[in-house]
């Protein structure tokens, strides 16, 4: 029953996954930087709606949910391909990382909901 066999193309994907990542991190940076580098003062306000504001409280809420989701998080041995995955600190990632992308799923599909019938 432990015979796995690695998929052909296992290295390429998983090369490919790194690549992906390190792009996008890349990218992520680069935003962040050009966009405090050439922030100006007046850029909080935008045609009346408080963009550095609901900036911060998104910014503040990820971090809280994803503290939050990774102190409810499981900490049970689980069983992957015959063996037992046991560290605590990876199993409550994980969970920190499913249970807060099943929540801003969740928050994208009410703000929809929400600003279809506002409008």
């Amino acid at each position: 029953m432990n015979n796995f066999v690695s998929p052909a193309i296992a290295d390429v994907m998983l090369w490919l996954m790194y690549i992906t990542l390190a792009v996008a991190m890349s990218v992520t940076a680069y935003s962040v930087w050009h966009g405090l580098r050439f922030r100006r003062k007046g850029d909080d306000v935008v045609n009346g709606v408080p963009a550095g504001r609901i900036g911060w409280l998104v910014l503040t809420g990820l971090v809280l949910v994803m503290a939050l989701t990774f102190a409810l998080g499981s900490t049970k041995p689980i069983l992957t391909n015959g063996i037992w995955l046991t560290d605590p600190l990876w199993l409550r990632v994980a969970d920190m990382f499913i249970y807060t992308s099943i929540i801003l799923i969740i928050g994208c599909f009410v703000s929809a909901i929400v600003s279809r019938f506002r409008s």
